[in-house]
């Protein structure tokens, strides 16, 4: 039997019976009805409501039918028998459905409070850091990965072991693709092992085509304009290049690439969302401070209850029953949406407003964030969570590592940049933000660039 799903972004989507039941219907999965995506944006953009279950579900679909088209490939099957190709692709739906299970409430912005090192403890003892040795992989993996991913392991493994294990699939394999590694493929299994885990982490992955796309479309963004029906009929791959996309995605890399560039500055980057989501981030850390208790536990998770719903309840509680706090101050201008003025809203305004290197001056912003907060507010006698310099609430992201996209053409594979897609084209870098109460903008850029100039040793230049 096949469950479909309605989803605004693919179509219909099918899961067998045992997918359904097994995976899908668990408790521990429909948790992620209830963790969004974008986390705080849907206070800038109001259709962003969409969350990490429909986007695990599009990821399954992006990579299931990534990985049929593949086996209609005659270089891709070749030599190597259907009942291998079937495990592969149990592995990687299961991956693609479970690889975001481990992430809290509000993805990113909760994530500093779960423990690496007790998580990775636990893996340890369930076997996983052994599995990686045996196949002469180091601790890499487990050192490198992001706290989501980690905790994602130990769900699959604590919750999903027994499932995974009746329907042919390895969790270990399931993990290990989840980290962007085949345990299979690394003791010397087939290429399409290791093929397998590329489709669910590498600079292609169906995991940034489903996140890009629907993140596009639900906030209604609308600032992409490449064809996604091409791009998965354009994936392929070889033994010794691995995955990479045909020349047939020539027609449509070049949006896609900018389009994933406008998405982040244009969404993620946007001056109130990154402001949205650092006041969400400052409210669970005032929590924490209130309630001498974190608001987010690993042990919360792994019971299935915590999420954004159960976060939100916590501040309004803690917000009502502690009102001279500052995480008052702060929830009710959550919650009322009232946001601060910015000294400026994108990048053309910052070169205009900043007489200095802008490269220099925001790298000292950054780096220096929390003193010049506290200098500001002295300066100017306002509350110093009146007074936040940010850059961006989602972990570090390098624009330039899209030129690596690999391109097939001649038995061989050259990077998208290699192509001379882009031409001279210099990849943006997120630019700092300043918020500060209405009536200071001027002021505030005034003081920090004067400032900068005295800490530097430097001056502005005559007449600015």
């Amino acid at each position: 039997m096949v469950t479909q799903i309605k989803d605004p972004v693919h179509g219909y989507i099918e899961l067998p019976e045992p997918l359904v039941e097994r995976v899908v219907d668990r408790s521990a999965f429909q948790r992620l009805r209830y963790v969004r995506q974008l986390s705080a944006t849907n206070l800038v953009y109001p259709g962003a409501n969409h969350t990490r279950f429909e986007h695990s579900l599009g990821v399954y679909h992006l990579g299931r039918t990534v990985f049929e088209n593949l086996r209609e490939e005659p270089y891709f099957v070749r030599d190597t028998p259907d009942r291998v190709l079937d495990e592969i692709q149990r592995t990687l739906e299961c991956a693609c459905l479970l690889h975001d299970i481990g992430h809290p409430p509000f993805s990113h912005i909760c994530e500093p409070f779960l423990d690496t090192g007790e998580i990775r403890e636990r893996l340890a003892d369930r076997g996983l850091r052994a599995a990686f040795r045996d196949a002469d992989v180091d601790e890499a993996p487990l050192r490198t990965a992001n706290n989501h991913e980690l905790l994602g392991c130990l769900i699959i493994l604590r919750e999903f072991q027994e499932d995974l294990e009746a329907m042919g699939v390895e969790p270990f394999e399931v993990c290990a693709y989840v980290l962007g590694y085949s345990l299979v493929y690394e003791r010397g299994g087939p290429w399409q092992h290791g093929l397998g885990a590329q489709l669910l982490h590498s600079p292609i992955d169906v995991d940034r085509l489903d996140y890009i796309t629907r993140d596009n479309q639900m906030t209604g963004a609308d600032v992409l304009s490449f064809d996604t029906d091409r791009m998965v009929d354009s994936y392929t791959a070889h033994p010794e290049e691995g995955l990479a996309l045909s020349e047939k995605a020539l027609s449509t890399l070049g949006n896609y690439l900018e389009g994933r560039i406008a998405l982040y500055m244009w969404v993620t980057q946007h001056h109130k969302s990154v402001y949205a989501n650092i006041l969400l981030r400052e409210l669970v850390e005032e929590l924490a401070a209130v309630t001498g208790e974190p608001p987010v536990t690993l042990e919360g998770i792994l019971e299935g209850y915590v999420d954004d719903n159960t976060v939100m309840e916590r501040l309004r509680v803690a917000a009502r029953d502690n009102p001279e706090t500052t995480l008052a101050a702060l929830h009710e201008r959550f919650r009322r949406r009232r946001f601060p003025k910015t000294c400026w809203k994108h990048r053309i305004a910052y070169a205009d407003r900043i007489d200095a290197d802008l490269d220099a001056f925001g790298q000292w912003l950054v780096s220096n964030d929390d003193r010049l907060e506290a200098a500001l507010a002295e300066r100017f006698d306002l509350p110093v969570h009146e007074v936040w310099i940010e850059r961006s609430y989602v972990p570090e992201y390098e624009p330039a590592e899209l030129k690596e996209i690999p391109i097939a053409y001649g038995g061989t594979t050259r990077s998208a940049g290699d192509w001379g897609l882009y031409g001279e084209r210099a990849f943006d870098a997120p630019i700092p933000f300043v918020y500060v109460p209405d009536g200071h903008k001027t002021n505030a850029t005034g003081w920090l660039v004067d400032r900068f100039y005295a800490e530097h040793g430097g001056r502005r230049e005559s007449g600015s």
